[in-house]
């Protein structure tokens, strides 16, 4: 593995440089000898680590496994399959190599590789390890899920996803997809059917939960609802709560909810109820299943809507909290539920409220338009008309707005590609479309897929920067001279090397000073001062100045700072051209600007500013890159090693001077040692580069093939990123025409509410002269009769 603190430099020796000789009153040998004794303990360990690359231990393999399973629950999914990966190639035989490959299963699910998960989950199952077997069952739950798979994250949360039969019509009829079919597995219908054989192989009183509900899952998805019935509730009993704790706790809820759902599917509706009840009263502490009371809530009150019991219905709507994400689904079907009981008044409530919690909703036009159709339900006339007139001015004027643009198609479509092309990862149709003509657009498919197929190659195009950003750094690091300090065991032995020379130096000086007080002359004085001066080298080993580093490290922030000038400038050109767009936008009509050539400048400062921008981030790569290279390539670390070299020298020549002058054994045997263990330190660390060059080697191998592919796939991303931008541009401009013509659509339909005021309020005129017809019919047959009474009392 790579070291965090390769870069790190080698410890400066404790002896101040400014200091002469150390002036012992003596020296003790045995002290010498303890330390040379430690430093020995380090050298052998060096020297081991060096002699022979250690295959990892089983512990070993255990910490990278639950290193691999932390990323993997953290969400790290392609780091955690590197590691998994790891173990499986090259570590097959390990006893943690079956929970590398079920993991790598899981994390290849995550990352949307079903066919290569699901074939780690099956392997899982023709595996005859022991290590295997507690993992079967897990594997086949998998398989399940791989067979059927789960919907993304926030897909009951769409709008006519499950809602009423009205409100799917509805939806389905302003473009809102609301097609709720299962999506295709990764597995063939014969390995689904060896799979179904495979659960049931197992004991049912030893299946796990997760089994459990997977197998239920499935058999409900695949509508055999009896048997689904029959697996989900015998992990589950009614007698259990469903939300207690211990084994299987976290697939209660959910197998509870996909059993009530089954009971549906059964049409046994008052089963049902008394299921999707039952999980209403759990009191869950996971999030998710939280999310599925309230879907179960939500059930409810369909059920109470399809049966005509709207205070049932309304009051199962009102328990989804505003904090849900259903919240506004809830609001909506309550309206329908409202309108379906002639309650009007409440209906336009949570309309209103609708509109309020969700003004971007696709459903919001036609929410607007549904409140003028209450209003003549309320035979309201006046307040119809008037809603329905607000609602032709608003979208009449956003449809000219919108369609300003399109009156010079091609320009319109440069300028498109000049806003797509300024960020295409995060590109949203509200850069290119009035806030309120968002909601129109995103309901109509083509505006949607050019938002996504934008966004899509945008952050493909991002990722592929980013891998070669780390290739590069990659490539500097194994371009470091000091090769063993990438590797943290390596680093480790390295770090303690430093500190055997240090030591070893630091006897030595002891050695020579014992044989200084015992030898006298003046040319030991001249010696002792060229030692001085090679001392102060070791200390500071480019000099007094600086270290050199400082000077590069000051130069990198200097680049920063003309890269953060140039950000803020670019922001500011940005905010002016926006200001000047909405600015042109909004005073057209007063302008005498030429339109074509507006947008053509308009395209033009953008693709500058997108150039500028570009250029800060070269700037950018450029600071990372030179902090990169002081990491790995520290000036001061060859230089002080090199000083420290001279220095040895020059006390070895000092010592052969001082051993004539003055006899000493046991001090001379103490300094052999001494050289001997030094001599090891540097064989030993020349093996450690040895050995970290041998594991490099092979990366080294792949860094040049991966080089190779990433300059290939530069120039497919090119060639597509700019394929992409024009067919994004493209397609804005007929979705520009698509939300025209669905804002004209609007009008139209504005425009029929006017008439259907108009109708109701003749039919309204016409039931009151009938009313007045009738009553009058009514008052001359009693006349009629007074009459005909009173004249035969005059006969009588």
């Amino acid at each position: 593995m790579l070291s965090v603190a390769s870069g790190v430099s080698i410890p400066p020796l404790t002896p101040d440089a400014e200091a002469a000789p150390r002036r012992r009153k003596s020296v003790d040998l045995s002290d010498l000898l303890d330390r040379i004794r430690e430093a020995e303990t380090s050298v052998v360990g060096a020297e081991r680590a060096a002699a022979k690359e250690p295959r990892p231990s089983e512990a070993d393999l255990a910490r990278r496994l639950v290193a691999g399973q932390l990323r993997l629950a953290d969400g790290d999914f392609e780091g955690s399959a590197i590691l998994f990966l790891d173990i499986i190639e090259n570590h097959p035989s390990s006893r943690g190599a079956p929970a590398a490959q079920f993991h790598l299963g899981e994390a290849l699910a995550k990352l949307g590789m079903g066919r290569w998960a699901a074939e780690m989950f099956s392997k899982i199952l023709g595996d005859t390890r022991p290590g295997a077997a507690r993992y079967r069952q897990k594997a086949v739950a998998r398989l399940f899920d791989l067979a059927v798979p789960r919907r993304e994250h926030g897909f009951a949360e769409r709008p006519g996803i499950s809602a009423t039969p009205e409100v799917r019509a509805r939806l389905a009829a302003v473009g809102v997809k609301v097609d709720s079919a299962p999506p295709s597995g990764a597995l063939r219908a014969d390995d689904a059917e060896r799979l179904i054989k495979w659960a049931q192989s197992f004991p049912a009183r030893s299946r796990e939960a997760e089994l459990r509900y997977a197998f239920g899952r499935y058999l409900y998805m695949t509508k055999h609802y009896a048997e689904a019935l029959a697996e989900l509730d015998a992990m589950s009993p009614f007698d259990i709560p469903i939300s207690r704790g211990g084994e299987g706790a976290q697939w209660r809820v959910r197998a509870a909810y996909v059993a009530a759902a089954a009971a549906l599917g059964m049409d046994e509706v008052e089963e049902a109820l008394e299921r999707f009840s039952r999980v209403t009263k759990a009191r869950p502490s996971d999030p998710r299943d939280r999310r599925i009371v309230e879907l179960s809530w939500m059930a409810i009150g369909r059920i109470f809507h399809d049966q005509d019991l709207t205070e049932e219905s309304v009051s199962a709507y009102r328990r989804i909290g505003r904090d849900s994400p259903f919240f506004g689904e809830a609001m909506y079907e309550t309206a329908w539920t409202l309108l379906a009981a002639k309650r009007y008044d409440q209906a336009v409530k949570a309309l209103d409220l609708l509109i309020v919690y969700e003004p971007n909703s696709p459903v919001v036009p036609e929410i607007k338009q549904l409140r003028g159709k209450i209003r003549i339900q309320q035979r309201d006339y006046q307040g119809a008309e008037e809603q329905f007139l607000a609602l032709r001015r608003e979208f009449d004027r956003l449809a000219r707005r919108v369609g300003r643009k399109l009156e010079a198609q091609g320009d319109a479509t440069t300028y498109f590609a000049a806003v797509i092309g300024e960020d295409m990862q995060h590109f949203a149709l509200d850069s290119i479309l009035p806030a309120a003509a968002v909601a129109v657009a995103r309901a109509l498919p083509r505006a949607a897929h050019g938002e996504a197929l934008a966004r899509e190659v945008g952050t493909l195009d991002r990722e592929l920067i980013d891998v070669m950003a780390m290739l590069s750094k990659m490539e500097e690091a194994v371009r470091v001279k000091d090769k063993a300090r990438l590797f943290t065991d390596l680093a480790a032995h390295v770090a303690s090397l430093d500190n055997v020379d240090n030591d070893l130096v630091e006897i030595q000086e002891d050695l020579v000073q014992r044989l200084v007080r015992r030898a006298k002359g003046s040319s030991l004085d001249a010696m002792d001062d060229q030692r001085r001066a090679l001392r102060g080298r070791v200390d500071a080993p480019l000099g007094r100045r600086g270290d050199g580093m400082a000077d590069q490290v000051r130069a990198s922030m200097r680049l920063e700072q003309k890269a953060h000038k140039l950000e803020i400038f670019v922001a500011q050109q940005r905010a002016q051209l926006i200001a000047t767009e909405r600015y042109y936008d909004e005073t057209r009509g007063n302008q005498k600007i030429d339109h074509t050539a507006f947008l053509t400048q308009a395209a033009e400062m953008r693709n500058e500013i997108g150039q500028l921008e570009r250029a800060a981030e070269t700037l950018r790569k450029r600071i990372a890159r030179a902090r990169h290279t002081l990491r790995f390539s520290n000036p001061l670390v060859e230089a002080r090693r090199a000083a420290l070299a001279d220095y040895r020298k020059h006390l070895a020549m000092m010592h052969g001077v001082l051993a004539k002058l003055a006899d000493d054994p046991e001090a001379l045997t103490v300094w052999k040692r001494a050289g001997k263990l030094a001599s090891r330190s540097d064989k030993a660390r020349g093996g450690l580069d040895r050995t970290a060059g041998g594991r490099l080697k092979d990366a080294v191998a792949v860094l040049v093939a991966e080089r190779a592919n990433l300059e290939q796939y530069r120039g497919e991303m090119d060639t597509v990123t700019v394929t992409a931008k024009a067919t994004v541009a493209e397609t804005m401009s007929a979705s520009y025409r698509d939300v025209v013509g669905e804002l004209a659509n609007l009008v139209m339909r504005s425009e029929v509410g006017l008439l259907d005021v108009a109708w109701g309020m003749k039919d309204a005129e016409s039931a009151q002269a009938h009313q007045l017809e009738v009553a009058r019919e009514r008052d001359l047959g009693e006349l009629d009769l007074a009459l005909e009474m009173g004249l035969e009392d005059l006969d009588q």
